[in-house]
């Protein structure tokens, strides 16, 4: 009795991995649609500020993406990975954002819009963790493929944030003149002024620059702000202007920039800084009386008379000239934020500019 051949043998049922397979396939459009879904939600989670909603969403989205059919997953799965990836740096835990940004592969992306927008999640992530020179790096590639110059501002005054942090304030104003002129042309006047203001602080700060040109630094900077109609955080560059000017010695302008700061505080603390300057400034010029009047409003806004330094103005402005008043800088400027941090397709915070999220090309 001979033995049968393999093709007499009764043939096995497929594996059921190959039907489950099957399943997979059938069902991928449905998931597609769940995972596009989840992705726009995540999108509005982050606009209302709702963080912990957006980063549910975006991790659904996420491990959707995982289950999808190996011809497909990879396009998907990076555009997840790239959003939750940017959804933590947001969200303040940079160094897992990071792997996962790192995952969507931002080397090796088409050139454009889209690939400076994950270069610059990625800088955003490195600068986040400390890592200043990869964060320059990364911000240098995402501005060789940013087209739209509010994008371009974008980068290069996140450029200046860091050479900042790494006591370099020459390169620093560079970086945030050149974001100046970027968000001057695409039309945004207040995101302008505010590098531009920054870029006199680092010019002051290098030593390096006659006071003619950082006065003219400094005007065009007002200039930029009396351009915009958005008032918000204008109360802080104008303070910030007033203390340049008062490095400068050039008091009267420094009391002029005061003043157009106080009718834009927000904050009863925001009010009593400025108000202590302008009264340092007007002890400086020799107006005693005007000077005491406002240390006497910005006390009673305090509760009480705190950090006025030496009434008599004799010491120095940290950083500045010999026999410069103390004054007070209240806020910091964030270096980087302007009105283009919040549009695109990612939302950005009041702090600084937001991580961009890709939401599209995920429902295919």
């Amino acid at each position: 009795m001979s033995s049968p051949s393999p093709e007499d043998a009764p043939r096995e049922p497929e594996p059921e991995r190959s039907s489950a397979k099957k399943e997979k396939k059938r069902k991928w459009p449905q998931r597609g649609a769940s995972i596009l879904g989840l992705t726009r939600a995540g999108h509005r989670a982050l606009l209302a500020g709702q963080d912990q909603e957006a980063l549910t969403s975006f991790q659904r989205a996420f491990l959707l993406a995982s289950e999808a059919p190996r011809e497909r997953d990879t396009l998907v799965l990076q555009a997840c990975a790239f959003n939750l990836g940017a959804a933590y740096v947001e969200t303040g835990d940079p160094a897992r954002g990071l792997a996962l940004l790192l995952r969507a592969q931002p080397e090796g992306q088409a050139q454009g819009g889209r690939h400076g927008d994950q270069c610059f999640n990625v800088a955003l992530a490195y600068h986040a963790l400390g890592d200043l020179p990869q964060a320059l790096a990364w911000y240098r590639k995402a501005l060789g493929h940013y087209q739209p110059l509010c994008d371009q501002g974008r980068a290069q005054a996140k450029m200046g944030a860091c050479y900042q942090a790494l006591g370099q304030p020459e390169p620093a104003a560079h970086c945030l003149q050149e974001a100046s002129r970027a968000y001057a042309q695409a039309g945004q006047p207040r995101a302008a002024a505010l590098a531009l203001g920054a870029a006199a602080g680092c010019m002051l700060s290098s030593g390096q620059h006659a006071v003619s040109e950082v006065v003219r630094v400094l005007q065009e900077s007002r200039r930029l702000a009396e351009r915009s109609a958005e008032r918000g955080l204008l109360g802080r560059l104008y303070n910030d202007l007033g203390l340049s000017y008062s490095q400068l010695r050039l008091f009267p302008l420094a009391a002029e920039a005061f003043l157009q700061a106080l009718p834009l505080c927000r904050a009863p603390g925001e009010a009593a800084t400025v108000l202590t300057n302008l009264g340092m400034a007007h002890n400086a010029l020799g107006n005693y009386q005007e000077a005491r009047e406002f240390h006497r409003k910005a006390a009673a806004l305090h509760g009480a008379c705190q950090g006025l330094g030496n009434p008599s103005g004799t010491e120095g402005l940290r950083g500045g000239p010999a026999g410069a008043p103390k004054l007070r800088s209240g806020w910091t400027f964030r270096t980087g934020y302007g009105p283009g941090d919040a549009g695109g397709g990612w939302p950005g915070r009041a702090e600084g500019a937001g991580p961009r999220g890709q939401g599209q090309g995920l429902g295919g």
